[in-house]
């Protein structure tokens, strides 16, 4: 390999100006929506929702470590100025520092102000950076940082890297080489995130699938959820297929609610470790009718085990059930005991008990001969 390849491939390491130095629009922490944005929006992004403050206060203390440069490509539409592909949150932390009308727009300025003046930084401080001639020869220094190292982004964030670059022409094969994963795992996070993808388009709500990525990945894991959506494994999707075939998107609909709830209903399950659970309900034609009819994943679990049992478990299971749950109601009883409601399902219990009992009575007295 030639110096100059060996250079390209490991950046040049310089120092610049502050005040010449982009956040990156392209960023896999920002939300689709804020990819426009001004520089401040994009700051005001990165400081609510990654903590830039905490990294504010480091410098504050002890100073920018030059040990640790941003990395960066020349900025194609402002000449003069770079885009940071890697460090985006150091660099909101120093534009905070630096620019008071950025931090000005921050949720709490008056601690930004503390550490600003703690600081003592203007637009004009040296900044190091390796630049890199273009985006593509940082995805190896992004990736293994970002991915594989110390510095992970969640797994949505991943999965989006993986996707840009399968977008750019890449192979699920070379993805993973690029950033030292497992092809199974590369392509495992490419298709989720396509069903994302696809259910943006659908016009889904997915704002709490970003929140909690990982509980899709689990899912789509889970063979039996899989099939429910005829989502196929990752080795299996060619790249820009859409995962959820046409007749599946309802099913896709009702899943994405069950994991993570939606405007009028809270999700099924409360953690990954319950996603098996639900694969064995949704996998059964009764466990599939109840939660489709409302029933949380415990009722509709004992649904499922009721179908298949002798009469007599069964009742007692119902029997059961039911007295738990009457002793359970006792812990907030005392604080809406004049709610209407309240009181008119505890009417409705007694009356079902009353009725209970009256069949016992008459059953009993039949056997007796009475």
């Amino acid at each position: 390999m030639s110096n100059s390849d060996t250079r390209r491939k490991a950046g040049v390491i310089k120092q610049v100006p502050l005040r010449c130095l982009r956040l990156d629009a392209l960023n896999p922490r920002l939300p689709e929506s804020h990819r426009n944005g001004s520089q401040t929006d994009l700051a005001v992004v990165l400081e609510m929702g990654f903590d830039a403050y905490a990294v504010a206060q480091s410098i504050a203390d002890n100073g920018f470590f030059a040990a640790e440069p941003l990395v960066a490509v020349p900025n194609e539409f402002e000449e003069g100025t770079w885009v940071v592909v890697e460090g985006n949150r150091r660099l909101t932390a120093l534009l905070g520092i630096a620019f008071e009308g950025i931090r000005s727009e921050f949720a709490e300025p008056n601690r930004w102000n503390e550490v600003a003046e703690r600081a003592g930084m203007d637009p004009e401080i040296l900044i190091p950076i390796v630049e890199h001639a273009t985006r593509d020869d940082t995805h190896v220094e992004v990736a293994r940082a970002h991915v594989v190292g110390k510095l992970a982004w969640r797994p949505y964030m991943q999965a989006r890297f993986i996707a840009a670059r399968v977008a750019e022409g890449r192979t699920i094969s070379e993805v993973a080489d690029l950033i030292g994963i497992t092809k199974s795992k590369a392509a495992d996070l490419y298709r989720d995130q396509t069903v994302v993808a696809q259910a943006q388009r659908l016009g889904l709500e997915t704002s709490e699938i970003e929140k909690a990525f990982s509980l899709l990945t689990v899912a789509m894991g889970n063979t039996k959820l899989r099939d429910h959506v005829g989502v196929p494994l990752g080795s299996r999707l060619e790249p820009n297929q859409d995962p959820i075939p046409y007749d599946k998107v309802e099913e896709l609909r009702e899943l994405i609610s069950w994991i993570f709830g939606d405007e009028d209903n809270e999700p099924k399950i409360t953690d990954s470790r319950q996603t098996s659970q639900l694969g064995n309900v949704v996998a059964n034609e009764v466990g599939l009718s109840a939660l489709r009819s409302g029933a949380s994943l415990d009722e509709a679990k004992q649904r499922v085990s009721a179908s298949g049992m002798d009469p007599r478990e069964r009742l007692l299971n119902r029997l059961t059930a039911s007295r738990n749950s009457l002793s359970a109601a006792s812990d907030d009883l005392t604080t809406y005991a004049s709610d209407s409601q309240v009181l008119a399902l505890l009417a409705d219990v007694e009356a079902h008990v009353e009725s209970l009992r009256s069949m016992v009575i008459e059953v009993t007295s039949e056997d007796a001969g009475v």
